[in-house]
């Protein structure tokens, strides 16, 4: 009989370089035919786009969370891909506000351990931004359906108790003192986790694929599964993270979109990210993660002709003022 095929799933919270890191295991001469289902928050699925573009198969879910709302495509989608003649691996990129949790508890579900099986959880955690986001708060509802206020940490602490292995990115923005104060931070909430330091998701593939550490028994022991199992719960409503996007088929001016990102209203975002092209600039790709916002040109080749450049974003947070950063971004249209 075929062997399941190993899952590793990529959690963690909005921003933290999920999608840089699966650049570099896709980009890396790992020889591995791989397939990948991305599923971010938002109306947009802005990194199938930002995912490279390489022999491997890519899967594009729905709108939501892989690990409520769509439990049962997931299921699907693995049973299905299982039967890729030759795959040898599969990664799952879920969205930035999910627990890991839920996403283990799906392959517990039906026969889907005769055709996959889950190798490791990975949560990448912003180093730089982590405190402040761990300190923020959001609209959370009780068991009434009442709405509370509560800090992230909780999300936060979900991602890192229920993984196996931790990515510490963006470490070169960090002094040495606070990065070893996180470690061990993450080693009191998780004794067994791997910890790696990283910058821009830069690791040696080997590090996290195929690396048997997920224990199914121990995975069914941990505190609050039956709870999660029964009652699963959507963490865009719990959270009260909205998100909205932005397209333009007309180029951009690069003057005044580069005022934008220096608007009020742009700085209370949360997590935005896409592409974004002008008529006096190069093409960019705008990365945006609480405080730090990165902004990378693309040189297009030698006698390259872009064909499709329609400007697409997508904006996730919380009390966005959607109407305000809507109409600064139309006065950006030339």
């Amino acid at each position: 009989m075929k062997q399941p095929i190993p899952v590793s799933v990529l959690v963690g919270f909005l921003g933290a370089g999920k999608t840089t890191l699966l650049n570099h295991i896709l980009s890396n001469n790992h020889g591995r035919k791989i397939a990948i289902i991305v599923n971010e928050f938002g109306e947009i699925n802005i990194d199938s786009k930002l995912v490279r573009h390489t022999t491997e198969k890519m899967v594009q879910m729905s709108n939501g969370c892989i690990c409520c709302t769509l439990r049962d495509d997931l299921l699907v989608e693995l049973k299905n891909l299982s039967q890729t003649p030759d795959l040898e691996y599969i990664l799952i990129e879920s969205t930035g506000i999910g627990e890991p949790m839920p996403i283990a508890q799906t392959f517990y579900m039906d026969d889907l351990e005769e055709h996959v099986r889950l190798d490791s959880i990975i949560t990448v955690v912003d180093a730089f931004n982590f405190w402040d986001i761990y300190n923020s708060e959001g609209e959370r509802l009780d068991q009434d359906g009442e709405t509370f206020i509560e800090p992230l940490a909780s999300l936060l602490v979900d991602q890192l108790e229920f993984t196996n292995i931790v990515l510490l990115n963006k470490t070169d923005l960090v002094d040495e003192e606070n990065l070893i104060d996180l470690e061990t931070f993450v080693q009191k909430l998780n004794p067994d986790a791997k910890i790696h330091r990283t910058q821009q998701g830069q690791l040696d593939p080997s590090l996290l694929i195929n690396t048997g550490l997920y224990d199914y028994e121990r995975g069914a022991e941990a505190e609050n599964w039956d709870l999660e199992w029964n009652q699963p719960s959507s963490e865009v409503e719990e959270y009260g993270f909205a998100s909205f996007a932005f397209r333009s088929e007309a180029l951009m001016d690069w003057e005044a979109f580069d005022q934008f990102l220096n608007n009020p209203a742009y700085n209370l975002v949360t997590r935005s990210k896409g592409i974004v092209f002008f008529n006096n600039h190069n093409p960019i790709l705008l990365s945006q993660a609480g405080g730090l916002c990165e902004v990378d040109e693309i040189e297009p080749a030698e006698g390259e002709v872009e064909e499709d450049t329609t400007t697409e974003l997508v904006f996730i947070g919380q009390a966005m003022p959607r109407e305000e950063i809507l109409s600064a971004l139309e006065s950006c249209k030339v």
